[in-house]
């Protein structure tokens, strides 16, 4: 068990301040999914957008990656297979800041399309200081967490 882990384990509130980390995580990845399965169309436009990927990659992503994070969302939200759970969250941030990033380098003047048509006008900039600050959050859950 590494130090953070003996740490948080021996301190109640440190333990449901991660717990309310992971829930919050959980939410946030679960209503991104839902907000995106509901208009595939809409989201497929959105991955569009960055020019990143041609037309047939982007139809795909753009069913496969909301079910990705639906599936990584009720994980945590079960707190079942969370370091599973945890490493997915950590790849998908890295993917999606590293497209932010590229957005923003080329200069392109879109929404990041992070929750789908639910919530528009973000930008790129601050979805991307938002998803460095999650990988943080991703960062010590995984580092808190109990090793079985």
């Amino acid at each position: 068990m590494s130090t953070v882990s003996q740490s948080i384990a021996s301190r109640p509130m440190l333990r449901i301040g991660r717990l309310l980390l992971r829930v919050a995580i959980a939410a946030l990845f679960l209503f991104a999914a839902i907000t995106k399965l509901i208009d595939p169309s809409s989201f497929a436009q959105q991955i569009a957008n960055y020019q990143l990927t041609p037309w047939p990659a982007t139809a795909v992503l753009s069913v496969f990656l909301p079910a990705l994070e639906l599936c990584v969302g009720m994980s945590l939200l079960l707190g079942r297979w969370e370091s599973g759970a945890l490493v997915w969250v950590a790849i998908l941030l890295t993917i999606f800041s590293g497209a932010l990033l590229s957005a923003i380098v080329r200069g392109l003047s879109i929404d990041c399309g992070c929750f789908g048509r639910s919530i528009e006008n973000t930008g790129t900039l601050w979805p991307l200081i938002r998803n460095l600050a999650l990988l943080a959050v991703t960062g010590f859950l995984w580092l808190s967490r109990r090793k079985k």
